[in-house]
């Protein structure tokens, strides 16, 4: 109601309600004010007050609305665009929406230029603009069946007209495309009127009477929790988004030619045809998912930023080796790659630039299993514990599995083996990551054709104690440890290794200066070839029983 949301985003309910298609929600906006403001002109009109007076009233309350809430971008939209109709009630004159969120963009542009390469106005202006276009032709198509028409009809309008507009603009600003977005807006449209309603009587009366407001504001937050209540439980349905990977200008020109679509359309809407539209586009969505063309054996470094993230794939099996931190990048890459589900992810150890997307996964890709290193649930180091409380709350604490050397886990045709760490010693820290040898066997033969070496965030000091458990001739494949720092390899270690392909996950221009130009040379001097994500995105290691072969996302 106050447009105040540190604590939704602290607790993780705002990721909830992304996650569901209904972040418009949470921030103060046109929702709100209609909400509002109806209540607010309801009142008046129990007092019997004239049209000008009831005019003049409700936009003092709308000036002071919306200057109470901090005054964001979405509620000043929308109170020009409220201000307009109670102008034209005042003048007695029809009121036009589309000319009111024209002088809106108008305003805004002229007072800030920088509007108009926001992101978040651009969200607003073009949902706006999508209900005032389309909104009633999508309703018309429920016209024969009043009942419907009011209970679904008016609400998939609404959802369905904004997202023509913003949709694929936001799926590619957000890397996701909330699958249950119609399904929330209509179930939660009436939740959110409770709440917001009785949060509006609650604050008005809070300010009125302070001595009262601790019961007052206890009151609001129980009208909110049916809301949060049914946004949790959506959320927390796996695969509720789809990961995209896309263009933010090209998905702007998709909604452009969307409109134009439906525009064209016009008046032949139908119920079945909309049916029809929406399985095709399920469709189309479901073949683009399939991983047609992908390599059938590989291991790919995917492009995280400063953070690690490495795919292990080998014909329907996937196996996550960390996550990065930064959640959209995590889930593009995941849609390049075509990753709808994963056997599990393994966590190396608790910093967060290799576990802080964990938490995304079960939107876009769940994993059926947790692997961290042997004691790490029960270290009480604050990134362990903060890890712990991720899986926990993702419902992979049941399905976590912990690892010590001499585990192997199978993933397609490949085995892989732990090496490191003995025991924690390091807090769960860099010294205590997963160490894992990943062997090939394309023939079944029980041989591996080629080896790779996974190592999170150890570097030279512990690679020299579990050398020994390499292969003689050293490993092909090299995950090099903590993102090539200066400390991650010497000349004899990576002689020992002798990779053929090195992979380094780094950030570009990152403040760490990895990787080290010494790393660089000790790899250049074994003649293996280096791949940095920061360079090449996306690293694709395909495996055959003859060759290994490189691609690069750019």
């Amino acid at each position: 109601m106050c447009g105040w949301r540190p604590a939704i985003e602290e607790s993780g309910l705002y990721d909830c309600f992304k996650a569901v298609g209904l972040a418009h929600l949470v921030a103060v906006s046109g929702a709100h004010l209609s909400i509002v403001v109806l209540f607010v002109a309801g009142g008046l009109k129990l007092l019997r007050l004239g049209r000008k007076a009831t005019t003049v009233a409700s936009a003092l309350f709308l000036v002071g609305y919306v200057a109470f809430t901090g005054m964001p971008v979405s509620a000043l939209r929308a109170a020009v665009m409220a201000a307009t109709g109670l102008f034209a009630l005042w003048a007695n004159r029809r009121n036009s929406a589309l000319s009111a969120l024209g002088l809106c963009l108008l305003l805004f542009v002229g007072a800030d230029p920088a509007c108009a390469l926001s992101a978040s106005f651009a969200l607003s202006a073009g949902s706006t603009l999508g209900i005032v276009l389309f909104a009633p032709l999508l309703s018309s198509a429920f016209a024969g069946l009043p009942r419907l028409k009011k209970v679904v009809g008016d609400p998939l309008a609404l959802t369905g007209s904004s997202a023509l507009a913003t949709q694929p603009y936001a799926a590619a600003l957000f890397s996701q495309l909330p699958l249950l977005s119609p399904l929330a807006n209509l179930v939660v449209g009436p939740l959110f009127s409770l709440a917001c309603l009785v949060g509006f009587v609650a604050v008005l009366l809070a300010c009125l009477a302070p001595a009262a407001a601790p019961g007052l504001i206890g009151a609001a937050a129980l009208a909110c929790a049916p809301l949060s209540a049914v946004v949790n439980a959506l959320a927390s349905l796996q695969g509720s988004c789809v990961p995209i990977d896309a263009a933010p200008l090209a998905a702007a020109v998709l909604s452009g030619a969307l409109c134009i679509g439906l525009w064209a359309w016009w008046p032949r809407v139908s119920i079945g045809g909309l049916s029809g539209t929406a399985a095709a586009a399920v469709l189309a969505l479901f073949v683009l998912r399939l991983p047609l063309g992908m390599p059938t054996d590989a291991i790919v470094m995917l492009d995280v930023g400063q953070g690690d993230a490495f795919l292990v794939r080998s014909g329907a099996s996937a196996l996550l080796i960390d996550t990065g931190n930064q959640d959209s990048l995590l889930k593009a890459a995941l849609a390049r790659q075509r990753v709808g589900r994963l056997d599990a992810v393994a966590v190396t150890h608790s910093d967060d630039d290799h576990c802080g997307s964990l938490s995304v996964l079960g939107d876009v890709a769940p994993a059926s299993a947790l692997l961290v290193p042997e004691g790490l649930p029960a270290c009480s180091c604050k990134a362990c514990s903060e890890l712990m409380d991720t899986a926990r709350a993702e419902g992979l604490a049941d399905a976590l599995v912990e690892l010590s050397p001499g585990d192997t886990v199978r993933c397609g045709k490949f085995s892989i083996t732990v090496l490191w760490p003995e025991r924690l010693a390091d807090d769960g820290g860099n010294a205590d990551s997963l160490c894992l040898l990943a062997s090939w066997d394309g023939d079944g033969d029980g041989a591996a054709e080629w080896t790779a070496l996974f190592t999170g965030d150890a570097e030279a000091e512990q690679l020299d104690q579990l050398t020994d458990k390499l292969p003689t001739s050293g490993v092909e494949v090299l995950k090099v440890g903590h993102h090539g720092s200066k400390k991650s390899l010497d000349a004899s270690l990576a002689e020992r290794l002798s990779p053929k392909v090195a992979l380094i996950g780094v950030g570009e221009a990152n403040r760490y200066g990895h990787p080290s130009q010494n790393t660089l040379d000790f790899l250049e001097k074994t003649g293996c070839a280096t791949y940095c994500s920061d360079e090449s995105g996306d690293v694709v290691v395909a495996f055959s029983e003859d060759t290994l072969t490189v691609s690069t996302q750019r």
